[in-house]
């Protein structure tokens, strides 16, 4: 029982105070310093840590309540198998947000995109782009490259780093297919000449 408030408390503060708590006061950083010409781009500090805190509460609630069972009929069987498998996927979940806390990082520069996960990596030339789009009400890019899918949020940092050399590299007919995915990107880069608004 314990556990489970702890658990309902954890969940709750990380829902409304992550921000606040751990993320840095200067919000949006939209450069970061770059080498040799690559930007690297991350979430913001602390977003993985408070999404795995979120996955962690239930997993916990649901642990407590199987310990605090006393006993499991015959009958109970399939759902304690089912119980365990779920725990065993929270935590499995849990883990891997930690990792990426560490490890998640897009990396950029004028020739290719790396995207860099807890266990996978993927990369693309600009120059394989075959579509951008941009969704402002989920405010992320959507990319599609050589079969692959790739969403950049709007929220992380070097944000204007990708949107500049997404105007310097990719194809020109990727560019004019959606005057909003541009717009969005000339703001991001900051863009203020009328001109280059002309796809």
């Amino acid at each position: 029982m314990v556990a489970s408030i702890l658990g309902l408390l954890v969940m709750t503060a990380l829902m409304l105070g992550w921000r606040f708590l751990i993320q840095p006061p200067g919000g949006l950083h939209a450069r970061v310093p770059r080498q040799d010409g690559v930007a690297v781009l991350r979430p913001p500090r602390g977003q993985n840590l408070m999404l795995a805190g979120l996955a962690l509460a239930p997993t916990l609630i649901l642990l407590a309540l199987l310990l605090t069972t006393e006993r499991f009929t015959e009958a109970d069987q399939s759902g304690l198998a089912l119980g365990v498998a779920l725990l065993a996927f929270g935590g499995a979940v849990t883990l891997s947000l930690l990792a990426a806390e560490f490890r998640q990082r897009l990396r950029v520069d004028g020739q290719q995109l790396e995207s860099v996960f807890v266990l996978t990596r993927l990369t693309f030339r600009w120059s394989e782009v075959e579509r951008i789009r941009w969704n402002p009400s989920s405010r992320w890019f959507f990319l599609v490259a050589a079969r692959a899918w790739l969403w950049v949020p709007i929220d992380v940092d070097g944000i204007g780093d990708f949107a500049e050399l997404a105007l310097g590299a990719l194809p020109p007919a990727v560019l004019a297919a959606s005057a909003e995915t541009r717009r969005a990107l000339e703001t991001l880069a900051g863009v203020t000449d009328p001109t280059s608004r002309t796809a």
